[in-house]
């Protein structure tokens, strides 16, 4: 039995620990000025600028009407994406079938070809080795080029949303993914011989994307308006890869996740956290919700950047926040390498308030530290937005379905998108991330925090929304270890390097040269072939599986060398 003296002994211990721990914690959580200096913006090493040889990177006819109603949108998502990899646009307006070389890709963005080609015409340009894409599907007045596009059977259909991925199409995907947004897919049966990729679930008889041969030519058969949507770029992509046997196109490369509206509480979560889940909101974000974000952080090497709202379109979307929270967690935030940004939400175009209030008090509480990152929660953007009292804004988040803040670099600014946003996968994020991760090799994706506590149908939404981010760690982060992490602001060098350089290619025998001008020491880019690569000089190589290599320049000058067919 334990004597009283030890018994008392231990307790005065336990007493003195926990004194310790609580002196600790509210060091931590005092809304005192904290000595954060902003981290340097990331160096990088560019390569001389120089024109390139184009070589066999592949030239492209974009063929569609951009004010057509059902498919303007899928001509302008297709010709932005043609213009992000530098790929030539031979010809646009009608196909001249003497003028395409048998390389060329020619793209239709309306689902009836016979607008833009002849019909005779385009089958003998595919029957002698051209390859086309129908990227707005095919409509069932087209029955003359059937034939040509394997098609045995066609009915109206509808919006399909449920895929099936039978082949390999993407650098990763998902077995099965929901696909969000109207699609006007036809019901249709195809040719014994055509090779489905991609298919509705639980619908045998409803490819959504699928290639087949014609003479010495192929098709790719994309079966609905999904490419109206810029985030299923990675079907056209797909499509490229599929019907050519190489294809070598430029990435961002890197990964970057967006904590918005964190940390912010008010009045109204207070009451809901002690209801809901039995903390107060300082507790619930402090011990509940951010150690679950920075545990995904330090799994996946991947930093965040935090915004809170700074500038409106009125001065009713401001709330007052609690100092003490928002102290605890930014420090904490900043000292595993993440970013604080002022965030700005304008409704109205050309109307601006700022909140005065809180952009004082955070510099107060952050002294020393100078925020030099802007986050878009709308597309109304205006230079008075740059102008915010004690920042120095130098990368402003986009949006990458916008085409006035997509992506873009000039010198002293540089516009990074956000490609994807919501607390949920299920409801069309995880097919868009996996989609845009294949076009543009990015990760850019956004969470709203304060809706992770809760929604108007569900007050314990964070139970379920929980689940959720580790979703998205195990199935994108984690399987794209690959992507170089990022800050906002440390994204200038990879938006200037997309934009500027030139690139070229070329294949001859198991020897493929790659030459980069104006580009950062590191540039990425995705190569797809049927060979296995066996050595390179002057870049890395990383074996993605599935035909994917991904690609870093170390010199403008780098070559890759494949293993010869026995």
């Amino acid at each position: 039995m334990i004597s009283f003296k030890r018994f008392l002994h231990i307790i005065l211990i336990i007493a003195g620990l926990g004194g310790i721990f609580l002196i600790y914690n509210i060091y931590e959580s005092r809304p005192a000025g904290v000595q954060s200096v902003s981290g340097p913006a990331l160096e990088r090493e560019f390569m001389a600028a120089r024109q390139v040889d184009r070589g066999d990177t592949p030239r492209v006819w974009i063929l569609g009407d951009p004010e057509d109603a059902r498919c303007g949108a899928v001509y302008g998502n297709v010709l932005q994406l043609c213009q992000d990899l530098q790929l030539t646009v031979a010809g646009e307006g009608r196909l001249d079938a003497a003028q395409a070389e048998e390389r060329d890709l020619v793209i239709f963005c309306g689902d009836s070809p016979s607008r833009w080609a002849e019909a005779e015409e385009l089958m003998q340009f595919v029957s002698g080795g051209g390859r086309v894409i129908l990227a707005a599907g095919l409509a069932e007045g087209e029955s003359v080029l059937w034939p040509v596009f394997g098609v045995q059977e066609m009915n109206p259909g509808g919006d399909f949303h449920y895929m099936l991925f039978e082949k390999p199409l993407l650098p990763l995907q998902p077995e099965k993914a929901w696909c969000d947004g109207a699609s006007g897919s036809a019901r249709m049966k195809v040719s014994e011989r055509a090779e489905v990729y991609v298919r509705v679930v639980g619908d045998e008889d409803i490819p959504i994307l699928y290639t087949h041969a014609w003479g010495r030519g192929s098709v790719c058969v994309i079966n609905g308006t999904f490419l109206a949507d810029v985030r299923c770029a990675g079907l056209l992509t797909g499509a490229i890869t599929a019907l050519l046997p190489d294809f070598l196109y430029p990435i961002l490369g890197v990964k970057a996740v967006f904590l918005e509206n964190f940390p912010m509480i008010t009045a109204e979560d207070e009451e809901l956290c002690r209801r809901v889940y039995g903390y107060s909101a300082e507790g619930f974000v402090r011990d509940v919700m951010w150690p679950a974000f920075q545990g995904t952080s330090l799994r996946s090497d991947t930093p965040y950047t935090s915004s809170i709202l700074a500038a409106a379109s009125s001065a009713e979307h401001f709330e007052t926040g609690n100092d003490a929270i928002l102290t605890t967690i930014c420090k904490s935030a900043l000292k595993f390498g993440g970013e604080l940004t002022y965030a700005v939400n304008c409704q109205e175009d050309g109307k601006l308030v700022l909140n005065r209030d809180f952009i004082d008090r955070f510099s107060g509480l952050f002294t020393g530290y100078t925020v030099q990152g802007l986050t878009m929660e709308t597309d109304n953007f205006s230079p008075e937005m740059l102008e915010i009292p004690g920042a120095e804004i130098r990368v402003v988040r986009g949006m990458l379905d916008s085409r006035t803040t997509r992506l873009s670099w000039e010198e002293g600014r540089t516009v990074f998108p956000a490609a994807t946003r919501g607390n949920t996968m299920d409801d069309g994020n995880l097919f868009a991330i996996y989609s845009v991760l294949g076009a543009y090799g990015l990760v850019s994706h956004v969470f709203d925090v304060r809706s992770l506590i809760t929604t108007e149908d569900d007050p314990a939404a964070w139970d379920e929304n929980k689940l959720q981010v580790g979703y998205f760690e195990s199935e994108i982060l984690s399987r794209a270890f690959w992507l170089e992490p990022r800050t906002l602001s440390q994204t200038e060098g990879d938006v200037r390097s997309y934009q500027e350089m030139n690139y070229g290619w070329t294949r001859r025998g198991s020897r493929l040269e790659l030459d980069c001008g104006g580009a950062v020491k590191g540039q990425a880019f995705f190569f797809h072939t049927g060979e296995r690569v066996v050595e390179a000089k002057g870049l890395t190589y990383l074996d993605l599986g599935e035909g994917y290599y991904l690609l870093r320049m170390q010199e403008d000058h780098g070559t890759l060398t494949l293993e010869e067919a026995r």
